[in-house]
């Protein structure tokens, strides 16, 4: 009869060895994670231990959390009205939205903490840590920020009136000069070239305040005053203002143009001199008689615009586009028009002199149109896009002239030479090329409906 097999048996004790050698770290492995992600929220009790707890929306009014560690808790929309936070660890905390109102924050651990749009009126921070945190649109109404380091903190929209903040506060330039303005005015005030973008500045007085050239970007001015105050080149982009807000009427038309889009619209003899109309959309917009003078328009859509009389002396004009704008007895002397689009702008009549930066291309094409075409030697020359309408080009050297996508419509270029010309997408419109030269022309979607040709020259 076969016996069972026993411990002495070497197979089996070579199984159980191997059994040993696989099964107990497996078993290990597993245990270890029940401790860490099962046993271990069972046995971890909250207070003190709350990290990662949920408490959004939560009633929480005169909670105790002094000392309680709450890294990463999420406390959305939450009423904490009188909670204590004395000393906790609150790192990357979410308290957005939530009710903060005479909480104690002392000495408070608040890194990456978020407060946006939290209300803290009344609380105390004295010696929080709130390095990384985020406060915006929060309201600080009477928080006492003494001994805090705010120095890494954006307060874009928060309410900051009645904070207590003294020398122990460490807090940005930008900041500082917003909590003294919200606090004690800026009536009568020197705020050349401040930067207050993003700042709640709602019912501010700033009566005669000098604000040239002020950034004032993203910031809430419902309420606010500025009674003789001084706007030239202010920045008004995105700024919010209500009918509460008293603005002269030459800058709410500046707020509006460069908030509120809209084509075509009617400015003529508008006073807009001094404006910062940085990337304003005016496209097929009336600024016949405008006063536009000394006015940033950088990047601003001008196209198709009708600026016939406008004065733009002196005016910043780099990269705005002013395609198929109309500029006659426009006034562009000392205007920078560096990297601005031209592309068949109508330049006749156009005033501009040394002082005005502008391409080379449209400098010679408002002379060619204002009379200095005729018999001139241009050869090689660059006039690609150029409205040269109506121009007098007879008996002018054009060879290698390169016109693409130029109006010709109406041009006189009869006896010129335009030889190994580029007139690709050109306008010949109505164009007269008699007994011109026309050699190795390059005619590529050349137009050329109405044109007198030379006899017996075959339309390409």
């Amino acid at each position: 009869m076969k016996l069972p097999p026993t411990l002495t048996d070497p197979a089996v004790r070579a199984r159980l060895w191997l059994a040993l050698i696989i099964g107990l770290p497996l078993l290990l492995f597993l245990l270890y994670f029940a401790l860490a992600f099962g046993l271990g929220d069972l046995l971890r009790r909250c207070p003190p231990d709350c990290r990662a707890a949920v408490y959004d929306h939560a009633q929480l009014a005169g909670a105790a959390f002094a000392g309680v560690n709450l890294e990463s808790a999420s406390f959305v929309g939450a009423n904490l009205a009188r909670a204590d936070f004395n000393a906790a660890n609150l790192y990357f905390t979410n308290f957005q939205g939530a009710n903060l109102a005479a909480a104690n924050l002392q000495k408070a651990n608040l890194r990456g903490a978020l407060l946006n749009e939290a209300t803290l009126t009344d609380a105390d921070l004295r010696g929080a840590v709130l390095a990384g945190a985020r406060m915006q649109q929060a309201i600080l109404t009477r928080a006492d920020l003494r001994q805090t380091d705010l120095s890494t903190i954006s307060f874009a929209g928060a309410d900051l009136r009645g904070a207590i903040i003294d020398e122990t506060t460490r807090l940005t330039a930008k900041w500082r000069l917003v909590w003294e303005i919200v606090n004690g005015g800026g009536a009568g005030r020197n705020l050349v070239g401040a930067d207050l973008r993003g700042a709640y500045l709602a019912g501010v007085d700033f009566t005669g305040a000098d604000l040239r050239k002020a950034q004032l970007q993203d910031t809430d001015l419902s309420g606010a005053d500025f009674t003789d105050a001084r706007l030239e080149l202010a920045s008004l982009h995105q700024a919010r203002l209500d009918d509460t807000t008293r603005l002269d009427g030459k800058w709410r038309l500046v707020w509006e143009i460069v908030n509120q889009a809209q084509r075509g619209r009617s400015l003529a003899g508008a006073d807009l001199s001094d404006a910062d109309l940085t990337g304003a959309v005016l496209y097929a917009a009336d600024l016949r008689g405008a006063d536009l003078s000394h006015a940033a328009l950088t990047d601003a859509d001008l196209r198709q615009a009708d600026l016939r009389g406008a004065d733009l002396r002196q005016a910043t004009l780099v990269h705005a586009s002013l395609r198929e704008s109309l500029l006659t007895g426009a006034d562009l002397r000392g205007a920078d028009l560096a990297d601005a689009d031209l592309t068949w702008a109508v330049l006749d009549g156009l005033i501009w002199d040394e002082s005005t930066t502008v391409a080379d291309k449209w400098r010679l094409g408002w002379e060619i149109v204002n009379g200095g075409g005729a018999g001139a030697d241009l050869r090689g020359r660059y006039l690609s896009f150029v409205n040269l309408a109506g121009a007098d080009l007879s008996a002018a050297n054009l060879s290698g002239v390169d016109l693409q996508g130029a109006n010709l419509e109406g041009a006189n270029l009869s006896g010129a030479d335009l030889t190994g010309a580029s007139l690709i997408s050109a306008r010949l419109v109505n164009a007269d090329l008699t007994d011109t030269r026309l050699d190795g022309v390059q005619w590529k979607g050349a137009n050329l409906e109405g044109a007198r040709l030379p006899p017996g020259f075959q339309t390409p």
